[in-house]
């Protein structure tokens, strides 16, 4: 017969071995999602010996540092403005993960200057605003947020200077899905991006938040089109792509 102090033992056996095992799936949770994070694709460029036009590219982020050697140790010779075009000549051996984002760094002559530069700053896709051809658009990869999400960027760029940015929160999009509607098939006299290919299955553009607008100086999201006179910019600076809904 059970005593009650050897039922308290085994209350407290059960209760050790529950929170063990509580611990171990919360590191096997967190070592999948290390592993999932470290397997993202790399940003990656052509350089000028493989391709000479591929090579030619505009950068992402601004006051971009050029450094005498690749890595973020080196000293910064200067620094680089937004939208600056950049010929990619060579590229480092291996690649750096900054802010979760993992990318070489890049060799590249600006005026006498010869350096390198983190491809992570560097735009993956790079769209000249059908109203406006000294507005560029510039896209790419902008690490993880709080919660985890992976996230990209648009910014609104004239003449090295930012004109706005917005996020997109997204575990599919990349730079093949992004483009902006031509000034043929544009009936909204301001410039759209869509987020989403319509050939394809994986993104419904009708339903969901697949566009990204540029009215009044501004980046806007929108998932839809018809009424786009009447949209109004949130107050939060995130955009939703196809397969998130709006939170």
């Amino acid at each position: 017969m059970k005593t009650l102090k050897n039922t308290q033992n085994e209350n407290k056996t059960q209760t050790r071995i529950s929170k063990l095992f509580q611990a171990v799936m919360i590191l096997a949770m967190l070592f999948v999602a290390s592993n999932i994070y470290a397997q993202d694709k790399e940003v990656e460029f052509d350089v000028y010996t493989n391709s000479a036009a591929k090579a030619s590219q505009y950068l992402l982020g601004d006051d971009v540092a050029l450094r005498d050697c690749a890595s973020v140790q080196c000293e910064k010779l200067t620094t680089l403005k937004i939208g600056t075009n950049v010929r990619l000549l060579a590229k480092s051996e291996t690649p750096q993960t900054i802010n979760g984002v993992t990318s070489r760094f890049y060799k590249i002559k600006m005026g006498p200057q010869i350096g390198w530069i983190w491809g992570g700053l560097i735009s993956q896709k790079t769209m000249v605003s059908q109203l406006n051809p000294e507005i560029k658009f510039v896209f790419g990869e902008a690490g993880v947020d709080y919660k985890g999400y992976k996230r990209f960027q648009i910014r609104a760029v004239k003449n090295g200077e930012e004109i706005d940015k917005i996020f997109v929160k997204s575990e599919i999009l990349n730079h093949n899905l992004v483009s902006i509607v031509s000034k043929k098939d544009n009936k909204y006299n301001t410039d759209v991006i869509t987020l989403c290919n319509p050939d394809t299955e994986s993104c419904d553009v009708t339903s969901s938040n697949s566009y990204i607008v540029f009215k009044n100086d501004k980046l806007m999201q929108t998932s839809t089109l018809v009424a786009l006179e009447k949209i109004e910019l949130r107050q939060e600076n995130y955009a939703v792509s196809c397969e998130f809904e709006n939170k």
